[in-house]
């Protein structure tokens, strides 16, 4: 037995020995890792339990579990996560469906120089910085003669000289945000739907073909089941970014009219470097927030990966 262990670190430190020299190519990497992506969550749930000004001249407190009781009796970040839930559904729904139907119209086009071009003209809005698209928005949204503003005069909706105030106007706010960024295929999503299509067999499509199948069958039968890799993807990775995100209530809204536009994100950046500047009770925020995104995450993750999508063992008739 002793001569079985010996002989089994014996080989372990002959193979770090043989792998010395990744090992140390590898080590900056995971030491900027440990510092840069592991310790500031690990010292944000210590300091949760501190009552602690951002201000560093005054000597935290430990409290415990008082942040979080607080938290839960905290209207504001209470009323903040229906109104997470109301801009994030509708957007995940939206950068889901809509880049998956312009990539199917631009597979239809059997040209493939016009295919080139769809490619390229669906990456030209990337080149602008999303806080500039943003910024360009607010203006569409100008309630005194933005866009859309003098379309709903031009359409009869309001008189002349009524206005809409998108931004500041409560039965608006939710639908602006949503709104913004239509179409909603600018980007990598289009492409990456392309290519996951376009790598299905040719014989797959041409089976489909011989059998009948229309092409609205054959989508939903044949290529989302084959792009399911895609889809788990963008809807994982849209629910975090979703759940997280204050990024449109920072540049357009600041959370208004009133808390109409709070998010537990937005309400977590105010809390920290506002005017409270309570460190310690945003990072509590932060821990819940990372609880919720990791159990939706999860649960999303395995609901999708339990489903085995169908082939084209079905039939497309």
């Amino acid at each position: 037995m002793k001569a079985n262990m010996s002989a089994k670190k014996e080989s372990l430190l002959s193979r770090i020995r043989k792998g010395s020299a990744g090992y140390l190519m590898i080590l900056p990497l995971m030491v900027g890792l440990l510092i840069f992506c592991y310790y500031p969550p690990v010292y944000g749930l210590i300091l949760s339990f501190f009552d602690m000004p951002t201000d560093k001249t005054v000597e935290a407190v430990f409290v415990g579990l008082q942040n979080y009781k607080e938290l839960f009796s905290d209207r504001i970040f209470l009323n903040s996560i229906p109104t997470m839930f109301k801009i994030m559904l509708p957007r995940l729904i939206i950068s889901l469906v809509v880049p998956l139907v312009m990539a199917e119209l631009i597979f239809a086009v059997r040209k493939s120089r016009l295919q080139n071009l769809y490619r390229v003209l669906i990456l030209v809005p990337i080149v602008a910085p999303g806080v500039v698209g943003i910024l360009i928005w607010k203006n569409l949204y100008d309630a005194s003669d933005g866009l859309f503003t003098e379309l709903t005069r031009l359409l009869g909706i309001i008189g002349p000289t009524d206005r809409i105030d998108w931004l500041n106007d409560s039965r608006y706010t939710i639908f602006s945000i949503v709104f913004m960024g239509f179409p909603w295929i600018g980007g990598t999503s289009v492409l990456i739907y392309l290519s996951g299509i376009m790598n299905i067999s040719n014989e797959v499509f041409e089976a489909a073909d011989l059998d009948g199948c229309p092409i609205m069958r054959r989508i939903f039968v044949i290529d989302i089941p084959l792009i399911m890799g895609q889809i788990r993807y963008f809807l994982i990775m849209g629910i975090i970014n979703g759940l997280q995100d204050y990024s449109t209530q920072y540049t357009l809204t600041g959370g208004g009219p009133g808390y109409t536009t709070y998010v537990p994100g937005w309400y977590m950046y105010n809390i920290a470097f506002g005017i409270n500047r309570r460190a310690g009770y945003a990072a509590a925020i932060g821990m819940v927030l990372f609880l919720v995104i990791m159990i939706i995450t999860l649960f999303t993750y395995r609901l999708i990966n339990g489903s085995k999508g169908g082939m084209l063992e079905r039939d497309c008739l």
